[in-house]
């Protein structure tokens, strides 16, 4: 122990903790309270979530504005998509042909005014849809809403639309089943086939309207068909009637010829003659073809008082007389 010892400086400072931002150094004869420990950390802790909570914040409304538009442009989409259906159903085949149709080819004449009248007012419907703004989410909000609104209108107005023109044409097919029926019972035994009218009765139960139109003009040709064989046949009968009755009247007339004709030409020739021998009678011929006078007696002639058989012999320029009664073939009978 040949070094010698040196005294302790009991006056040595001892060492100093390092102060961080937030804590406030105390002098070496005091303590920290309790209470401050705990504060001084919940004040960094405060001041750490204000710094999180700004940029979360942020990436939160940003994430908001870009779902918002995200949804407008959908909307949007599905908004043209429903004023192209409408504006295509309005210039339709099937919505025109409906249109045209006439009160009178309906049973209920009121379905062709109302379907005329939704028409023009489904023609008049809003045809523009707005563009999605950005920028700002309640307007997207508010433009996305009012989109919406036009889109389900443009559905409802094409479901309106065609549930009228379906009305109409509803009740053009009972009007059509209706005069089908009044045909098919009218047409029976006025068909030239019959089949048709088969054909027509299903056509009415199926109630489809061009079959049933098909089926009624099969019937009305055979109906036109059957008519005019039927005029024809009472024409060809009507004709031999007048031929037979013509002939018979030129039958009739040829068994008559020389009956009647010349008519009575009395007596030609005839009375009495005076052969050589004296007064003959000569009978008379008709000239006609008809009527023949039957010869009367003559009256016989009386002598003359000269004596003798009635007259004189011829003697001395006198004349002899003969009394005949009638003729016998070509020869006098004396009475």
């Amino acid at each position: 122990m040949n070094e010698k010892e040196e005294p302790m400086n009991m006056n040595v400072t001892p060492p100093v903790e390092p102060v961080t931002e937030f804590e406030v150094p105390l002098p070496p004869d005091r303590k920290r309270p309790k209470w401050l420990v705990p504060l001084i950390a919940g004040s960094t802790a405060v001041v750490v979530l204000a710094a999180v909570g700004t940029g979360g914040y942020l990436y939160w409304n940003h994430n908001q504005l870009t779902a918002a538009s995200e949804e407008c442009a959908t909307s949007y989409d599905k908004a043209v998509k429903a004023q192209k259906k409408l504006t295509e159903y309005l210039k339709s085949d099937a919505l025109q042909t409906a249109i045209k149709v006439k009160d009178s080819e309906v049973k209920d004449a009121k379905t062709v005014g109302t379907l005329a009248s939704t028409v023009k007012a489904a023609e008049k419907t809003k045809t523009t849809v707005p563009e999605c703004p950005s920028g700002n989410r309640a307007d997207i909000e508010a433009t996305t809403k009012e989109i919406d609104g036009l889109a389900t209108a443009y559905a409802k107005t094409v479901n309106l639309v065609r549930g009228k023109a379906d009305a109409v044409n509803a009740s053009k097919t009972d009007k059509t089943i209706a005069d089908a029926t009044r045909i098919l019972n009218d047409s029976k035994g006025r068909v030239k086939d019959d089949k048709v009218r088969a054909a027509l009765e299903n056509a009415i139960k199926s109630k489809d309207g061009k079959a049933i139109s098909d089926a009624v003009k099969a019937v009305n040709d055979s109906i036109k068909a059957k008519s005019d064989a039927d005029a024809k046949a009472r024409a060809e009968k009507a004709k031999q009637a007048a031929d037979n009755a013509a002939q018979t009247q030129t039958d009739n007339s040829g068994s008559y010829t020389g009956g009647t004709t010349g008519g009575y030409t009395g007596y030609t020739g005839g009375g009495y003659t005076q052969p050589q021998g004296g007064y003959a009678y000569t009978p008379q011929q008709s000239t006609g073809g008809g009527y023949t006078p039957t010869p009367q007696p003559q009256p016989t002639p009386q002598p003359s008082q000269g004596g003798g058989n009635g007259g004189s012999n011829g003697g001395d320029g006198g004349w002899y007389e003969d009394s005949f009664c009638g003729v016998l073939g070509s020869d006098p009978v004396p009475c």
